[in-house]
Formats: structure tokens, C-alpha cells, sequence
């Protein structure tokens, strides 16, 4: 009975009044289509503006791209190589092209390159070209990011001061070199001073550098080549003493007329034993 009263008070006719009510309700737009007709125009300009950013950033990628490769180019065309796959040496590069590729691409990876190539090449100058590559090198071990050229240019310095007697700055650019992340000049920069230390009469420092070549770089072709036992045997030994070749004796000039068979005892003193002809006065026949 309940539910028969119930299902026919939900199946009756609406009122006069409920239609009524019913038809004063606004049914208004959605919510999302409000939000873009009250912000399209800033829509849009957001859109266009990362439209420019992406065709600005890839613009530029091409740009920097692009820059690199002259870089590269120009340094290489410094290089003077005289074929493809050919060695160059720092004495046949244009160190004059490499300062322009320093100065005009310095923001580029060839730039620190080329200033070391620049350094090498003025370094086997002579003078102020020297000099000027000294502070070329310099200032490349200092300010470069990559290890490998900061290592090359101190290993280039050390081996100069080397080679003019200036052992202590020599020293200070392989213990440079030795700070630095291990790269391929460690070993070399341990051979070397061990060699200073055992020029300098350390013999004990001689022995710990030349130690750590097959401790600190086992894979280097210095340890494999048994460059560090060869010191070591060697360390003990003392350098050869170059022999001084006694002053050579002047040997008179053989007189013609001496007497192979010694001094005359009738000689006079004065003649040092050489025989001389007798006074034509003296002889038979002479008048006397």
C-alpha cells in the first residue's frame, strides 16, 4: 500500500507552479567556455610568443652550430698542414691566423685550442715573440676548462724552462701538472722531476718520483716501457765524468843539421848539441 502511494506521487504531472518555477532557471555557458572567451586574446598572444621563443632558440642553435664549425676550420687552416692526416709542428703553424681565431671565436671550444697552438708556435721563436708565447701558455694553463690543454701548455712551459737551466720553474710546472686530474703528461711530469731532484743531489725524491710513475700511472707507456725501473737501477749511479784530454806537448821543430847520434863533444854549448859545420878558417887549405 505504501509503495503503491509512493510510485504515484513520483509518476503525477507536474504543477502549473513547478513549470513555472522550472522555466526561471538560467542555464548558463560552461565554465571552460567562459574562461576563453575572458582570456582568448591572452591566449593567443602566449602562444604566438612561444611560437618566436622555439623558432628564436632554434635559430640560434644553428647559429652557434655554425660558428664552431668557421672556428674549427680556421684553425685548422692555421695548422698548414701540407696533406690530409699529415703532423704538424708548432713551428710551421700561422700563429698569426691563431690569434685571429683567438680574438674572433672566443666563445667557441677552438678557441682555447688555438691559443695554445699560438703559444706553441711563438715559443720556438726567439725574443719578444718568445715571451709573448710564454704568457700565451700561461694564461692558457691557468684559465682552461679542459685538463688535457691546461696539462699541454704547462708540459710545453716546463720542458722551455728545462731546456734554459731555469730548473725551480721547471719544477713548479710539473708539480702543477701533477695536481692536476691524471691526464697523459702525469707520468712525464714525474720522470722529470725525479730527474731534477737527482740533478739536485735528492736522491730520496729522486726515487719517490720516479716510484710513482708505475704507482700513480700504471697504464702510461712510460710504466709499461719500464721507463721508472730504468731510472731507478740508474739511480745510483753517478753520471760520467768527461774526460779532459791531457795539453798536447809541442814537439821542437827537427833541426835538418842535428846530429842523430847525439851531442858533439866538441860542440859549444850554445848550439844544444847540433852539429855545425866547422870554420871555413879552421879547415885544410884555409891559409891558417
Amino acid at each position: 500500500m505504501d509503495n503503491y502511494n509512493k510510485n504515484s506521487e513520483e509518476d503525477a504531472p507536474l504543477s502549473p507552479e513547478e513549470i513555472k518555477a522550472i522555466g526561471e532557471i538560467q542555464i548558463g555557458p560552461a565554465k571552460h567556455e567562459v574562461f576563453l572567451n575572458k582570456h582568448y586574446k591572452k591566449l593567443i598572444v602566449g602562444g604566438l610568443a612561444l611560437v618566436v621563443a622555439a623558432s628564436a632558440a632554434i635559430c640560434y642553435a644553428t647559429y652557434v652550430q655554425q660558428r664552431d664549425e668557421d672556428a674549427g676550420a680556421a684553425m685548422v687552416s692555421a695548422m698548414k698542414l701540407t696533406s690530409p692526416g699529415s703532423a704538424a709542428s708548432p713551428d710551421m703553424y700561422d700563429a698569426a691566423q691563431l690569434a685571429t681565431v683567438v680574438g674572433d671565436y672566443a666563445p667557441t671550444p677552438s678557441a682555447p685550442t688555438a691559443e695554445l697552438m699560438e703559444g706553441l708556435s711563438l715559443l720556438t721563436a726567439e725574443g719578444d715573440k718568445q715571451q709573448t708565447g710564454i704568457a700565451r701558455l700561461e694564461h692558457v694553463a691557468a684559465n682552461a676548462a679542459n685538463t688535457l690543454i691546461s696539462a699541454r701548455a704547462r708540459a710545453a712551459l716546463a720542458a722551455h724552462y728545462m731546456r734554459s737551466g731555469d730548473n725551480d720553474k721547471a719544477a713548479a710546472e710539473w708539480n702543477n701538472i701533477v695536481n692536476l686530474p691524471q691526464n697523459p703528461y702525469t707520468a712525464l711530469a714525474y720522470l722529470c722531476l725525479g730527474d731534477l731532484a737527482k740533478q739536485g743531489g735528492d736522491i730520496e725524491g729522486a726515487r719517490t718520483f720516479y716510484k710513482q710513475i708505475s704507482t700513480a700511472c700504471p697504464a702510461s707507456p712510460l710504466a709499461r716501457q719500464g721507463a721508472a725501473e730504468l731510472r731507478l737501477m740508474l739511480l745510483e749511479v753517478d753520471a760520467p765524468k768527461q774526460e779532459v784530454p791531457a795539453p798536447k806537448q809541442e814537439t821542437p821543430a827537427t833541426n835538418p843539421f842535428a846530429n842523430p847520434f847525439g851531442p858533439s863533444p866538441m860542440a859549444p854549448a850554445s848550439t844544444g848539441g847540433d852539429f855545425s859545420f866547422p870554420s871555413t878558417s879552421t879547415l885544410p887549405g884555409s891559409g891558417n
